[in-house]
């Protein structure tokens, strides 16, 4: 009888779970639907970390998000350098 008890158990801790991805998805679809830009999404989850109780997950989130912002940074300043005719931009 104890094992039908555990196999219940189980059974309702992957309920559970499943019940808990459908509602992540359903907010995450919600979010998409405003047509949010990937800067935004981005800064969604940089806010969301900040909401997090587990601090090591809220930093390594964060510093996921900084190694982004950095990316970005480095392709809008590589794309918008003005190369001069006849020479280098810093001569």
């Amino acid at each position: 009888m104890t094992e039908g008890k555990a196999q219940e158990k189980v059974s309702r801790e992957d309920t559970d779970w499943l019940l808990d991805m459908k509602k992540s998805r359903d907010i995450t679809q919600e979010i998409l639907r405003f047509g949010v830009s990937q800067t935004q999404i981005t800064n969604i989850i940089k806010l969301l970390a900040l909401e997090l109780e587990n601090h090591e997950m809220m930093r390594a989130i964060g510093k996921a998000t900084e190694m982004n912002d950095e990316e970005d940074d480095f392709y809008i300043s590589s794309s918008s350098k003005i190369i001069q005719p006849g020479g280098e931009e810093n001569e």
